[in-house]
């Protein structure tokens, strides 16, 4: 009697959602990291800092637009079955992490415009389109732009730890439908 010991090897995404997933990911944490420890660069630096944590935000905008017609014109693999409380718990997910991650950049940009930024991208910029706001007016713009992050991080923290769960614990292939082949 012989016992198929190989893993699951469920239906996988193909090569353009997975760079896109995990593109957005490592972005999503360095510019969490960047915004983070901004304060703590010398003088010198902090504003190649902030715009480099500007240019990472519209990457991410741009990179979730492309992620969203990449999803639109190809089919996700096949979900294990699973109870209907999962799956409800797992499309919530999954919309969740769209909607921050496209509110947070997107709070960022208004605020840096608010703030009378433009974009320094080192060999060309664009110009601030207005006058910068006062500070009352635009620091709860710049809390909702932290305070929004901080709920990505931590979503998208708890969708590592499940993707985790799903591999160590039920060892269903979940987590190899998004690494690489």
């Amino acid at each position: 009697m012989t016992t198929d010991l190989s893993p699951i090897r469920p239906p996988a995404y193909d090569a353009g959602a997975r760079f896109l997933h995990w593109s957005m990911a490592v972005l999503i944490l360095l510019a969490f990291v960047l915004g983070l420890t901004i304060d703590a660069f010398p003088t010198v630096l902090k504003h190649a800092a902030i715009e480099a944590h500007k240019v990472m935000g519209l990457a991410l905008i741009l990179l979730l637009v492309a992620r969203l017609a990449w999803r639109l014109a190809h089919r996700p693999p096949p979900l294990e079955p699973a109870s209907p409380l999962m799956t409800a718990a797992a499309h919530l997910g999954h919309v969740g992490l769209y909607a921050l991650m496209l509110v947070v950049p997107v709070i960022g940009v208004v605020y840096a415009i608010k703030r009378g930024q433009g974009l320094d991208l080192g060999f060309f910029g664009i110009p601030p389109f207005t006058a910068p706001a006062p500070r009352a007016e635009t620091r709860p713009l710049r809390e909702w732009h932290e305070w929004t992050a901080y709920a990505l991080i931590a979503l998208a923290g708890l969708h590592a730890l499940v993707a985790l769960w799903h591999h160590a614990v039920k060892k269903d292939g979940t987590l190899r439908r998004m690494l690489p082949r």
